[in-house]
């Protein structure tokens, strides 16, 4: 179980360690780096930018979970959710949400937050003029709970489905206090204390229906939204006092299974410890206590993941350490080989939150998204 002292603490930590970081620029991919990448800027002046996603009709969106206010701990209306047309740098609109904020660390550590994390949207069978606007289905994940931070906030925790056209939001499920009550009624299996902090969402359309799944970054859960709003555990991510696992992510196989990704943050000792976290594939028709299987091991605090459009695996690494700069990598796993991993981003992608894949094969990665302030960004990754 995700300790909320721990869990705070990461995108705090992890501003920190970039403040100490030298410029970019100063890293060279390795010759045997097969294949290599190209990093161009596209959109600046973000606050902490998490969830990134492309619908089938080419809308890119992302996810700001904003800034802090004054005192130790609160809430602002400084999250934000965007939707851009690729190539335009001017969002088409703008929605704001609530943003929870807390000093974990003393100054001159900023103070983490944690707002709209997790945004998908389906790809396929969503465009045409007879398509209704709302078949590409955005979603949005808020984190958190009020019951685990004893807030009233109506927002926290909730799941939310976004008109493309408008982003007038609807409410679709409690998620964050739907998960901090099963981590109660289970303390066996999930830790004596009661914890949740929903982090990414899926939707994908399977053949008769669209299905959304959420992941629990703090009740170490995969679920399922039912269209009544209640959550399904599909599976608890296995855990101890040392390795907290943490799922961060979770994308949608080639063979229509779940994969998803863990931040492991204590074993990875914010990155010092590199090489401990895991990817893990799970049913999306099991159910809680069927246990997952890990897929893929050897990666580095992943905080994002996607498969591209020729099967391969993506994972974002917040905490890979880079000798020359701010940590955060790009990893590429092909599905049909998970023990060959390829490590692509690193000194090009700083503390990355998010992944996407758009028009053109093109990546999108949602980068300094623990850095305070409008120092985030989004880059563009061409693979050759």
């Amino acid at each position: 179980m995700s300790s909320r002292r721990h869990r705070l603490s990461v995108l705090a930590t992890a501003t920190a360690v970039a403040a100490t970081g030298a410029a970019l620029g100063a890293f060279t991919p390795a010759e045997s780096a097969v294949p290599t990448i190209t990093v161009t800027p596209w959109l600046s002046g973000l606050n902490a930018p998490r969830g990134v996603a492309f619908d089938g009709n080419g809308h890119f969106y992302v996810a700001e979970s904003g800034t802090a206010g004054s005192g130790d701990h609160g809430l602002t209306r400084t999250g934000r959710v965007k939707r851009f047309s690729v190539g335009s740098a001017t969002p088409t609109w703008t929605r704001t949400f609530s943003s929870l904020y807390m000093h974990e660390a003393p100054p001159p550590a900023p103070a983490d937050v944690l707002g709209p994390e997790g945004m998908s949207a389906v790809v396929k069978h969503c465009s045409g003029a007879r398509v209704h606007r709302r078949a590409c289905q955005p979603r949005l994940i808020m984190s958190e709970s009020n019951k685990g931070t004893h807030t009233t906030d109506k927002q926290i925790g909730r799941l939310y489905r976004l008109d493309p056209g408008t982003g007038r939001r609807t409410l679709l499920s409690n998620v964050g206090d739907q998960q901090w009550r099963w981590t109660k009624n289970h303390p066996k299996v999930a830790g004596p204390e009661p914890d949740s902090n929903p982090y990414a969402v899926l939707v994908t359309r399977f053949p008769h229906r669209v299905r959304t799944f959420v992941v629990d970054a703090g009740a170490n859960t995969v679920v399922e939204v039912r269209r009544n709003g209640r959550t399904r555990v599909i599976a608890l991510l296995p855990d101890n006092m040392r390795h907290d696992t943490t799922p961060t992510c979770v994308a949608r196989g080639p063979d229509r299974m779940l994969y998803v990704g863990t931040l492991d943050l204590l074993v990875n000792e914010f990155g010092n410890n590199p090489g401990h976290s895991s990817v893990w594939r799970i049913n999306p028709n099991a159910g809680y206590p069927t246990r997952p299987r890990k897929w893929a091991t050897g990666l580095t605090t992943i905080t994002a993941c996607t498969f591209d459009r020729a099967g391969s695996f993506w994972a974002a690494e917040m905490f890979a350490p880079n000798p020359s700069g701010p940590p955060g990598d790009l990893v590429r796993i092909p599905f049909g080989h998970p023990k060959r991993a390829a490590h692509l981003g690193l000194g090009q992608v700083p503390l990355p939150g998010g992944i996407a894949q758009g028009p053109g094969g093109v990546l999108y990665v949602s980068t300094n998204s623990a850095a305070p302030g409008p120092a985030g960004a989004v880059v563009r990754v061409r693979v050759r």
